[in-house]
């Protein structure tokens, strides 16, 4: 060997077809190292090369509701194209939409609260709540004021029930006549007793009120500062008899009907006063409330409500994207089995799709 390669330069020819054939072998070597790396992947007779390197592929899906109801709407045929996301058919979903909404509601109310309680009441409201309390408390002294008048009329009726003098002993001479309206606002008995004195006659008066006062038998004299009048009956003789009046007179025929009225007056009296107590302490809780920092116990509770109101939007959600079908990709309608009107079955195939889904 070594021999033939010392003869080559010998053989000019013989070097010029060795070159060649070497030159071939590394030209072709080359070429397929290059191709490795340029050349495209090999894919199915379906498929197609895009120019980023991406291949677009076709699946077919069979699309239906996951829950029953009425069909509403369709929005689709065959052939049409859709793009992800698009509404292809409805169920009537009143009672669900309804029910989101609500859900929602209540979520953005808890949430409202929450941060209310964190941030703690603001200085209007704060003035709004210093001003119901002292609304109330205007309202609480007015009631008790003008309960009181009522009271004390009820009370002065019920004292002044026919007031009337009466003797234990001597009942043959009428009694004296008694005028007038009690004012003392105290129970008990008026003693008159019948003496003579000097020219005139006179009485003493003992009981509720001490003192004398003059017989009279043409104007109504007064029984000192009771408020009751005195006059005697002329053509008899009084002196020696006692009369009482009876305060109140309980023998008197409007005695029970002013007696209930003062009993309906005391009731409706304690009753008002309680409900506008109880205004002026609420008032006066929420000012203490609004002005108190948030305890965590209301804070956790605030949380407590917003949670659970979040967990109650996600399931109506769901419950509402039952009743939709969307196109889960973009692609083409091959076929439509449903029309507005009819009953849905869960889950059973309503709409065929061609879904065109890239893959890198």
């Amino acid at each position: 060997m070594h021999q033939h390669i010392k003869s080559l330069p010998h053989h000019p020819k013989r070097v010029i077809a060795i070159s060649l054939v070497l030159a071939l072998a590394i030209g072709i070597f080359g070429y397929k190292e290059i191709n490795k790396k340029t050349l495209p992947p090999v894919v199915e007779d379906n498929s197609t090369i895009n120019t980023n390197n991406n291949s677009s592929l076709s699946q077919n899906l069979s699309l239906g509701f996951l829950t029953g109801g009425r069909i509403k709407s369709v929005s689709v045929k065959a052939g049409d194209k859709v793009l992800k996301g698009q509404i292809l058919a409805t169920l009537d979903a009143e009672n669900t939409q309804g029910a989101l909404t609500q859900a929602e509601a209540a979520y953005e109310t808890a949430k409202a609260n929450y941060q209310k309680i964190i941030n703690g009441a603001t200085g209007s409201a704060i003035d709004v709540a210093k001003a119901a309390v002292n609304t109330a408390q205007v309202n609480l002294d007015g009631i008790t004021k003008q309960q009181n008048i009522l009271l004390a009329n009820a009370y002065a009726n019920l004292l002044n029930s026919a007031l009337t003098a009466k003797s234990d002993t001597d009942t043959s001479i009428p009694s004296p006549i008694i005028t007038g309206t009690y004012t003392k606002n105290i129970e008990g008995t008026i003693t008159i007793v019948i003496n003579q004195g000097g020219t005139g006659g006179y009485f003493a008066i003992g009981g509720i009120a001490t003192g004398t006062g003059i017989i009279s038998t043409t104007i109504p004299e007064p029984i000192l500062d009771t408020g009751l009048y005195i006059e005697f009956p002329t053509g008899f003789s009084y002196v020696g008899t006692t009369w009482k009046i009876n305060i109140p007179n309980n023998t008197a025929p409007n005695y029970l009907a002013n007696y209930n009225a003062y009993q309906v007056a005391q009731e409706t009296k304690n009753q008002a006063i309680a409900n506008a107590q109880a205004t002026l302490d609420q008032a006066n809780a929420s000012l203490t409330a609004l002005v108190a920092a948030a305890r965590p116990e209301d804070v956790a509770t605030a949380q407590a409500q917003v949670d659970n109101a979040s967990g109650a939007v996600q399931i109506a959600q769901a419950a509402f994207q039952n009743t939709i079908i969307l196109a889960p990709s973009d692609g083409t309608v091959v076929s439509v089995a449903i029309a507005p009107g009819q009953i849905a079955t869960p889950n059973s195939p309503a709409i065929e799709f061609t879904s065109n889904v890239s893959a890198n």
